[in-house]
């Protein structure tokens, strides 16, 4: 499911402009931090390793935004022509 999301991701920003694809971004990125934050608070139900399993999940997600703001904010120049 996670990699499904960012395929979406991905795809969503090839077809939006640059700025749409960046405030997208950092909507998503938003979110995950709130979940990531709210997940303690369900400990008890869910148990201590799922929350592990979410959390990592999360943060590998946000780093993957990451990555790809990054490149999209990269200035074309920059750019190695292969």
């Amino acid at each position: 499911m996670e990699f499904a999301r960012f395929e979406i991701v991905k795809r969503l920003i090839i077809i939006m402009t640059l700025e749409e694809g960046l405030e997208l971004i950092e909507n998503y990125k938003k979110g995950l931090q709130k979940f990531l934050d709210t997940l303690p608070e369900q400990a008890v139900q869910i148990g201590s390793e799922m929350i592990k399993t979410l959390t990592m999940s999360s943060k590998n997600e946000i780093a993957n935004l990451e990555a790809i703001e990054k490149a999209l904010k990269r200035s074309p120049k920059h750019e190695q022509v292969i």
